[in-house]
């Protein structure tokens, strides 16, 4: 990409993954819409802390299960910053219980969010992300690895995988390319649900003896987002700290 201004949208810019990713796209030059979802706080203090570095973002609000609502995410951020050069899928939630004690809600929840919320962030991006663009997909590690307790989530976020590589050959003719990142664990994060224990036996599978921190994954997406990523596409990036080998 070789524009002065780029501009990029988050999804769940206001988390953990998400804000460390607002912060360090801001970082390299793009200007940033921070969506969220309903922490407001949480975005408005992503845009505060890219304004004290320099750099230009807003947030903006949108229900990523809602069409009109997706719609209106990317005419914002058209309207702000002239258009979009990169989309992060990053919008998710997580419920973690065996498959017999889920309830249908739980998993409607997971479904609305994590694929329908991708695909609608997918679809707007696929019409608006300009020439030479980037679309990357925020999926987990327990995508490949599902575990006890995940399985509705797991199948959410392969479906995500799945989905990177189809748009990334329909896209490929306009210079965009399309890549999902698997997070392993990671804190701050969803992680953090899953208690102490889990904590330190998932620190022990990585060869570097700790669990990932949302800078870690930011830098993957920076790499994926930047011109050293133009010829990347289709591919899912594992940033687990060797933790799921």
């Amino acid at each position: 990409m070789h524009r002065d201004v780029k501009a990029a949208i988050v999804t769940g810019g206001s988390g953990a993954i998400g804000g460390a990713i607002c912060r360090k796209l801001a970082e390299d030059g793009f200007q940033i819409v921070v969506h969220y979802g309903s922490n407001e706080d949480a975005a408005t203090n992503v845009v505060e802390q890219i304004a004290s570095g320099g750099g230009k973002a807003i947030s903006a609000n949108a229900d990523v299960t809602d069409p009109q609502r997706i719609r209106e995410l990317f005419e914002t951020a058209e309207a702000a910053f002239g258009g979009v050069d990169v989309v992060v899928a990053n919008a998710g939630t997580i419920t973690k219980c065996p498959v017999v004690d889920m309830t249908i809600e739980q998993f409607d929840s997971m479904v609305a969010v994590n694929l329908r919320g991708a695909f609608l962030t997918a679809f707007e991006a696929a019409k608006r992300i300009r020439r030479n663009g980037r679309l990357i997909f925020i999926s987990s590690g327990l995508a490949a690895r599902p575990m006890a307790g995940t399985a509705v989530y797991s199948a959410t976020k392969a479906a995500i995988d799945a989905m990177a590589v189809s748009l990334s050959k329909e896209l490929g003719e306009r210079g965009i390319t399309v890549n999902s990142v698997q997070p392993g664990a990671t804190v701050p994060g969803m992680f953090e649900q899953s208690g102490e224990e889990a904590a330190k036996a998932f620190a022990a599978m990585s060869p570097f003896g700790r669990l990932g921190h949302p800078d870690d994954i930011a830098e993957a997406v920076s790499f994926l987002a930047g011109d050293s990523g133009r010829w990347l596409t289709g591919q899912t990036v594992r940033v687990d700290g060797g933790s799921m080998n």
